[in-house]
C-alpha cells in the first residue's frame, strides 16, 4: 500500500494515550480479535516457552478471511482474550508492542484512505477515547498536515476514492464538499441538536440515489447553508411533533434485538438497568405509563442539563462522521466486515447514525430520569462508550435495524424525525 501523502485527524486525536489496567471496560472482553497476516506468521515462528504454544495453539487461520488484515484470529476463551492478565496484555509485556495484531495496536484509532489523505479519529467505545472526544466544550476542529509515519502501522482501513471508475453509485467526486456540510449542520449551535439532524436527513434524501442531478449538486449544498442561515426550515420543523411513547417503543424494539443475540459488556448492562428504572419499567406498566415517565425524565432532568451540554452528543455525531466517511461510506474495506457492506446507499448511511444517536439519547433519558438531580457528565459519557461498544462494533445489528426501522415504516432519512425529535 502506497503511504499517504497528508492526514486529516480532530485536534484531539493526537492526545489520547492508553490507560491500561486502569480502563473501567478492557478491550479484551466481549470482541472477536483479528491477526493479521505477517503478526500471525511472527506468532507460528515465536519460540518462547510461556507465550509460543499458547500462540501456536489459539491463533489459528481465519477461514472466512477477505485480506491479510484478518488473516488469521485469536480463539476466545470465555467472554475475553486467553491472553489478557491482570488488565495487560501477556503478548506485549512479554515480546514487545511489535507483536501486537494491527487491529490491537491500533484500537481505538480508526484510519481511513479518502485518495491520498489519511483520515484518523478516535473509537468512542474505549472510555478513555470517550472522555476526550465529548468533554470538550468547543466545537471540534480538523487538522491537515503532512503524513508522518511515527511507527504506527496502517491497518484495518475504509477506504474511498473520489475518482473511482469502478464506484459510480454515489457523487464521490463531491465527497469533501458534501462532508464538510454535514459537519457543518452538526455544529451549527444556532439549532438544538434533532433540529440539525432532521434537516441533515433531508440533505441525505436529496442526495440519496442520483435524486439530484450530479451537475446540480454544489448548488444544493449552497441552498442548505443558505436556508439554514435564513432559517428557512423553521416553518416544516415546527410542523413535526413528539411521540415520545412510539418513540421508546421502536428504541427499546431495536436494544432488545441487540442484547439478546451476543455478549453485552457489564457497563452497558449497567446503563439499560439504570434506564428502566429510571422510567419504573414493569411488566404491568403500559406503554403510555411509561411515555409519561419518559417526558418526565426528559423536562425535568435530562433537559436541564442537556441544554448547556448538548455539545457532547454534537461531538458524538461528528466523530462518527468523520470516521465512518459518512454520508457515503466506504467503498471497500481491508478487514472485509459486512457491517461495513450493509447501508451502502446514502439514506441507509443516515439512518444507522440517526439509530444509534436516537439509543444514546433515549437510554441517556432514562438514567436522568434514574439519577434525577446527580445526572452529569460522567453518565453521558458511560451512556456513550457503552452504546458505542454494544452496537457499533455488532456485524449483524446494522441490518436488524434496518430491519427493524422498516417494520415502523421508516425508510427514508427524513422518517426517522420521530425518532430524533425532542
Amino acid at each position: 500500500m502506497l503511504l499517504p501523502a497528508t492526514r486529516l485527524q480532530p485536534r484531539s486525536y493526537s492526545a489520547f494515550r492508553c490507560i491500561g489496567a486502569d480502563c473501567e471496560d478492557t478491550c479484551c472482553i466481549g470482541w472477536g480479535v483479528n491477526v493479521d497476516r505477517p503478526t500471525y506468521e511472527a506468532y507460528q515462528r515465536c519460540d518462547d516457552p510461556e507465550l509460543g504454544p499458547s500462540l501456536h495453539e489459539l491463533v489459528t487461520i481465519n477461514p472466512a478471511n477477505g485480506s491479510d488484515d484478518n488473516y488469521a484470529k485469536i480463539t476466545i476463551t470465555g467472554t475475553g482474550c486467553p491472553f489478557l492478565s491482570e488488565g495487560l496484555c501477556s503478548i506485549q509485556k512479554k515480546l514487545g508492542e511489535e507483536y501486537l495484531s494491527k487491529m490491537c495496536a491500533t484500537y481505538p484509532r480508526v484510519m481511513s484512505m479518502v485518495d491520498d489523505v489519511l483520515h484518523r479519529s478516535l473509537h468512542l467505545s474505549c472510555p478513555e477515547a470517550a472522555r476526550l472526544v465529548l468533554l470538550n466544550v468547543d466545537p471540534m476542529q480538523f487538522d491537515q498536515a503532512p503524513y508522518q509515519p511515527n511507527g504506527l502501522r496502517l491497518g484495518n482501513l475504509s477506504v474511498l476514492s473520489t475518482t473511482s471508475a469502478k464506484h459510480t453509485d454515489k457523487p464521490y467526486q463531491y465527497y469533501r464538499e458534501v462532508r464538510s456540510l454535514a459537519i457543518w449542520i452538526l455544529q451549527n449551535r444556532s439549532y438544538p441538536l434533532w433540529q440539525r439532524m432532521v434537516i441533515l436527513a433531508s440533505l441525505c434524501d436529496q442526495l440519496n440515489e442520483a435524486a439530484t442531478p450530479i451537475l446540480e449538486i454544489p448548488t444544493l449544498l449552497d441552498g442548505y447553508r443558505d436556508a439554514m442561515d435564513r432559517r428557512l426550515f423553521n416553518e416544516s420543523l415546527c410542523q413535526l411533533h413528539p411521540q415520545p411513547a412510539a418513540q421508546l417503543e421502536t428504541v427499546v424494539e431495536l436494544i432488545v434485538s441487540r442484547i439478546s443475540s451476543d455478549f453485552i459488556s457489564l457497563r452497558f448492562r449497567e446503563c439499560y438497568q439504570d434506564f428502566m428504572q429510571g422510567l419504573e419499567w414493569t411488566p404491568e406498566s403500559s406503554m403510555d405509563d411509561i411515555g409519561r415517565r419518559y417526558t418526565s425524565a426528559y423536562w425535568q432532568y435530562y433537559a436541564p442539563f442537556m441544554s448547556q451540554h448538548e455539545y457532547m452528543l454534537e461531538h458524538y455525531l461528528v466523530n462518527y462522521a468523520h470516521g465512518k466517511l459518512f454520508p457515503f461510506g466506504p467503498q471497500e474495506t481491508t478487514q472485509n466486515l459486512s457491517a461495513e457492506k450493509v447501508g451502502n446507499t446514502i439514506g441507509k448511511q443516515y439512518m444507522l447514525l440517526a439509530t444509534n444517536y436516537a439509543i444514546i439519547k433515549t437510554v441517556l433519558i432514562g438514567v436522568a430520569g434514574f439519577s434525577k438531580t446527580e445526572f452529569g457528565t460522567a453518565h453521558v459519557v458511560k451512556v456513550v462508550q457503552s452504546c458505542a461498544k454494544t452496537f457499533e462494533h455488532s456485524v449483524a445489528f446494522p441490518a436488524r435495524a434496518l430491519e427493524i426501522l422498516s417494520e415502523h415504516g421508516m425508510q427514508s432519512s427524513v422518517s426517522m424525525a420521530m425518532l430524533l425529535q425532542n
